[in-house]
């Protein structure tokens, strides 16, 4: 805590002048509720003007230690001698808003709280207005009651606009109260909520630049500059960029011709938004956003067929032309396309057929024309069941002998392959076995079903003995699976 000099035993600690209260003040091992202390302990040696609240009020004085220094004025009033008898005075009310500086959101709400006593005692039922707050949009200062406590609450509308605004703190009649207090609302924007880029497309080859500038600007849902904020510039090549926004909420990016790959797309990225993109033209002046395969209504089919409806691709320029004549190249992954190259029509399009391959998972048919590639990204799904496979503990067992114990179960897994060996679904074949398995339990007592158990890529059999002897265990119909089952004590 601070500590001043004292006098004698019992003399309170001498006043205060400016120039010690402002060293008070803006020392910063003080907190303003020490400063308020000793404003109170030892009064000041000088009544405040309006000048004086003003150079406080820069100095760092807030509502608690302004509201001490005027009740310094009872004070000086009581103390002052006098030769005949008098009552003792009533000390100044005090308006302290708690706190004195209130920071919002644009497009919130806010409240102002104010503390109105006389020395240390509260003051209630009493009404105090906001002088200024019509700036705000309301029809009238904002007013307020206070509360047992001495608290009047004020609220204030929501602002829609980035600024800051000064309210005095007054009674119901206008009059004020000493050392002027008063409240500050700034009002900063809200989260991001629109990027801005321009331009939309960067074109090197027709403009003959080595380098072009991208500019963003970030603002809030009311149109706010968001002052400060990180923006990414993605080029697709090399580590991404970044900077922050001016005070206008703009930031700008110079892009350097070598620095990018032509034919793509740049992204601007802000915390909490979709990116913004950015096209930069290929060589030939091909757009990048434009030309590419058209999407199909399916991308998927079993391996070894034909998809259902042709390939499309098209191109366009950046000035939206259908660059007819060009010729395009394609090539596949897992897939075979028809033809292998392709010279683009009068409505810069042309179709190709694919045909899936034979193994299961992603297919792709890549399309080059210039510089520019792209890619179809193809789904190949197994084909129809075309042989059934036994297994024992991970083991093919078909057509060939087990030997078990009676009366031990034992487990025979059943899977399927397509033509091309693929795994494929059993749901049909274990929704058919399922519904046959009690005429399967009953087929051969002395070896017995005990469980079926099916999945999407498998059926589990669990069978028991129940007597010594050779039994043929067989499945399907058509396309079949069997194993011979040694039954030994």
């Amino acid at each position: 805590m601070l500590a001043l000099p004292r006098g004698a035993a019992g003399q309170a600690p001498p006043p205060l002048d400016k120039a010690e209260l402002v060293r008070l003040l803006t020392n910063p091992l003080f907190a303003q509720a020490e400063v308020a202390d000793v404003v109170r302990r030892s009064c000041l040696t000088f009544r405040p003007t309006d000048r004086d609240w003003a150079d406080l009020r820069s100095a760092g004085a807030g509502g608690e230690v302004i509201a001490s220094a005027a009740a310094c004025d009872g004070r000086r009033v009581a103390s002052a001698p006098s030769t005949a008898p008098a009552d003792e005075p009533v000390q100044p009310m005090t308006a302290v808003a708690l706190p004195a500086d209130i920071i919002t959101t644009a497009g919130t709400a806010s409240s102002v709280r104010v503390r109105l006593s006389r020395g240390r005692t509260p003051i209630k039922r009493v009404t105090l207005a906001l002088k200024g707050t019509t700036t705000l949009g309301l029809s009238r200062d904002a007013a307020a009651v206070t509360d047992d406590s001495g608290i009047a609450v004020f609220r204030l509308p929501a602002v829609a606009r980035v600024g800051t605004h000064q309210f005095e703190i007054r009674t119901s009649s206008g009059n004020g109260f000493p050392g002027q207090p008063g409240v500050t609302l700034s009002v900063r924007a809200a989260r991001p909520s629109r990027l801005r880029v321009t331009p939309d497309i960067i074109d090197f080859a027709r403009t003959a630049d080595s380098a072009a500038t991208v500019f963003a600007t970030v603002t809030d849902s009311l149109g706010n500059a968001i002052v400060g904020e990180p923006v990414e510039w993605n080029g697709g090549s090399g580590t991404p960029v970044s900077a922050v926004t001016d005070s206008a909420g703009r930031v700008s990016f110079v892009v350097a011709a070598n620095s990018v790959n032509r034919g793509t797309i740049a992204q601007v990225r802000v915390r909490g938004l979709a990116p913004a993109e950015l096209e930069i033209a290929a060589p030939a002046g091909l757009s990048g956003v434009n030309t590419g395969f058209v999407p199909l209504a399916t991308n998927r089919g079993a391996v070894g067929t034909s998809l259902t409806e042709p390939l499309i691709f098209k191109a366009r320029t950046v000035q939206g032309s259908a660059p007819s004549g060009r010729t395009v190249r394609f090539r596949a992954l897992n897939a075979r396309v028809t033809p292998e190259s392709a010279v683009l029509d009068s409505t810069g399009r042309v179709a190709v057929d694919v045909v899936l391959g034979i193994r299961t998972g992603e297919a792709a048919v890549f399309a080059t024309i210039d510089s520019v590639e792209r890619i179809m990204t193809l789904r190949a799904d197994p084909g129809p069941i075309d042989s059934l496979i036994l297994e024992r503990n991970g083991t093919s067992v078909n057509g060939r002998s087990i030997v078990v114990a009676v009366g031990a179960p034992f487990a025979l897994r059943l899977r399927a392959h397509d033509l091309y060996g693929n795994e494929t679904s059993m749901d049909a074949l274990g929704a058919a076995l399922r519904a046959s398995q009690q005429r399967l339990s009953g087929k051969d007592q002395n070896l017995q079903l005990v469980s079926l158990e099916s999945a999407d890529s498998a059926v589990v059999f669990t069978l028991r003995a129940r007597q010594p002897g050779t039994y043929n265990f067989a499945i399907g119909s058509g396309i079949r699976a069997a194993v011979r089952v040694d039954a030994i004590p």
